[in-house]
Formats: C-alpha cells, sequence, structure tokens
C-alpha cells in the first residue's frame, strides 16, 4: 500500500518553534499544571508531513480526512510527560499530553503504511484511554526521538 504522508523530522530548541505552537503548548502546560514544559524538555522534535493523497470522496463529505496538505507535530519529551501538538492551516494547533509512566507505544495499523509511532493511555484532561499517532520521519531525528522516548518511559517504569 502507499504511503499517506511524506514526513521529515529534525531534533531542535523548544525556543526556536513557531511562536503560535509555543503559546500553544505553555497554555496546554498552564491548564494542566505541567510545569515550564518548554524549558524542561530533554528532547523536542518536529515532523513536517506533507499529504501525497487527496482524501478519498467519504472522508471528504465527513470531514474526517485530513483538512491540511501540510501539517507539523512537536513532540517533547520532559522527566515525566509527552507533549504532543499538531500544527495546521486549516486545523490550527492542538496539544495533547500524558504521563510517561501512563503510555505505551507501538506501531500501530498506521505504521504499516506510515512512518510514526501510536501512543496509548490516558491523555491529560480525558477519562478513557485512547491512541494518538505520532507522525515521525524515517530518517536519523525520527528514529533517535523514537528511541528516547522508548528509553525515557522504560526509565519511569522502571522507579
Amino acid at each position: 500500500m502507499d504511503r499517506l504522508y511524506e514526513r521529515s523530522s529534525r531534533r531542535c530548541e523548544a525556543g526556536s518553534l513557531d511562536p503560535a505552537v509555543r503559546d500553544a503548548i505553555a497554555a496546554h502546560a498552564e491548564a494542566h499544571q505541567l510545569g515550564d514544559v518548554l524549558g524542561a524538555a530533554r528532547w523536542c522534535c518536529a515532523t513536517r508531513s506533507v499529504r501525497l493523497k487527496r482524501p478519498g470522496l467519504l472522508m471528504r463529505l465527513t470531514k474526517s480526512g485530513d483538512p491540511d496538505k501540510e501539517h507539523t507535530t512537536v513532540a517533547l519529551i520532559l522527566p515525566r510527560y509527552l507533549v504532543v501538538a499538531v500544527a495546521g492551516e486549516q486545523r490550527g494547533v492542538h496539544v495533547r499530553s500524558i504521563r510517561l509512566e501512563d503510555v505505551s507505544v507501538g506501531r500501530g495499523l498506521a505504521s504499516a503504511i506510515d512512518t510514526g509511532v501510536s501512543a496509548t493511555g490516558l491523555w491529560t484532561g480525558t477519562t478513557e484511554p485512547a491512541s494518538f499517532y505520532i507522525g515521525l520521519g524515517d530518517d536519523a531525528d525520527g528514529r533517535a526521538f523514537l528511541d528516547t522516548l522508548r528509553g525515557a518511559i522504560t526509565e519511569v517504569k522502571s522507579f
């Protein structure tokens, strides 16, 4: 099956993120009492995703397809949390977070045709566990982020 997105990841400093993304992350952190998320980030990864195909007719009619031709996913690994922000022209900026001790990561169904990882657990502000797919590039920084995330989860769950 063909890939849905062309993705490229790069390690970056949290301070160099787009101001709208930084502001949304800071607002989420304040609302959920996560502290200085941007200052505490151990690893920050920004992934640019470009949709390769137009969504199918059913997805367009139900508006369940990706509204943006291109979007950015920012993922930050903190000492105890994973914070993910997704930003696109149509969708705006959406931020979510999850405690590392509560998350499990795996390839998920989308990984068969896409690069990234499915993070499952109880996301901040929710009452039911859910999965969220974090698109990552199949490049050195995307793989390094995933290795670092798995290591951070293992470290937190070992205590």
